[in-house]
């Protein structure tokens, strides 16, 4: 009888590397995951040349707490969905990122630090059970990646830890792993690189108002020869209001501007879709329940000019990763 082990190998390597043209598909209210709304949303992506879906669960994290908790009734990202999910998903000729992350109370992920040694050892503890049963229910689901962490900025230092974790994830899932850091110092200090296989970057680097890219796309070749390995971005993203460009990870009171957004896509497309070591970007973000549209501000590209941009650049851009990469 075979082993588990041989076959999540076997299920490794029959997914082939591909260019990830990719949206976040994010379970929003009343349309959650597995809905019959949401899988029609879904597919619908495909007519815009998305080839891959990051199906995103969340756990919390209390503010100053070293606690992770995740699969309560809280919990809008059911197993049972993400299961039923990735297989229409699979069926239907998507591919599947698993991107579990978390909710801080009060903040998010890259303000927890726990600077006595105690605390930050009992997070990890306590993160540890929440990576093992994502990266087996990635095994289940066969996803063709996974992502051991999201925007950890200050936890990321503890590259020990962090190689353990993925260690655990390996153990479990055969397929290619990435971690999303934050751009700016996290993301070009990360240690840890080397152990996955993928690079990723949330890119949300600031751009000058001429929309000039060159010098944060700099910063990304520059990680990116330093470590040999290829380049996604499991989210990138501008809201829809003026000066976008500016704080493109901001959401705030500013007036609603499609053309902001627009312009910081094709920003964005322009600089990395021609880079060999790039190998796609996942857009945040598109909610299963549909919102969006001309009046709406947030990051969401559904039912604006953004998601021309992404039809025109994801309908041209390579299907498989270059050699080079």
């Amino acid at each position: 009888m075979l082993s588990r082990r041989t076959l999540l190998l076997g299920a490794a390597a029959a997914r082939p590397a591909f260019f990830h043209k990719g949206v976040n598909f994010t379970a929003e209210q009343p349309d959650r995951y597995a809905s019959d709304a949401a899988v029609r949303l879904m597919l619908s992506l495909r007519d815009y040349g998305v080839n891959s879906v990051a199906f995103v669960p969340y756990g919390f994290t209390p503010r100053n707490q070293p606690v992770v908790r995740f699969d309560g009734s809280r919990v809008w990202e059911r197993d049972d969905d993400l299961t039923r999910m990735a297989e229409i998903a699979h069926r239907n000729g998507l591919r599947v990122f698993l991107k579990p992350q978390l909710w801080v109370g009060g903040g998010w992920p890259g303000d927890l630090e726990f600077p006595r040694e105690a605390d930050r050892e009992a997070w990890f503890r306590s993160y540890r059970p929440y990576l093992e049963h994502y990266s087996r229910l990635a095994a289940v689901i066969q996803a063709d990646v996974f992502c051991v962490g999201c925007e950890f900025t200050k936890l990321s230092r503890n590259a020990a830890a962090w190689r353990s974790l993925i260690a655990l994830a390996r153990r479990n899932y055969a397929g290619p792993l990435t971690y999303a850091a934050t751009q700016g110092v996290e993301f070009e200090s990360v240690e840890f690189w080397d152990a996955l296989d993928y690079i990723g970057l949330n890119n949300y680097y600031p751009l000058p108002d001429t929309l000039d890219v060159s010098a944060s796309a700099a910063k990304v070749e520059a990680v990116q020869r330093r470590f040999g390995k290829p380049v996604i971005f499991p989210e990138a993203g501008f809201s829809s209001m003026e000066n976008a460009h500016r704080e493109p990870w901001a959401e705030n009171s500013r007036r609603v501007s499609m053309e902001a957004q627009t312009r910081g896509y094709e920003a964005v497309c322009r600089a990395f879709f021609g880079k060999p070591w790039f190998h796609g970007v996942y857009w945040w973000k598109i909610g299963s329940n549909g919102a969006g549209g001309l009046q709406d501000r947030s990051h969401t590209p559904w039912r604006k000019p953004a998601m021309e941009v992404i039809r025109r650049y994801y309908s041209v851009a390579r299907s498989a990763p270059s050699k080079r990469g």
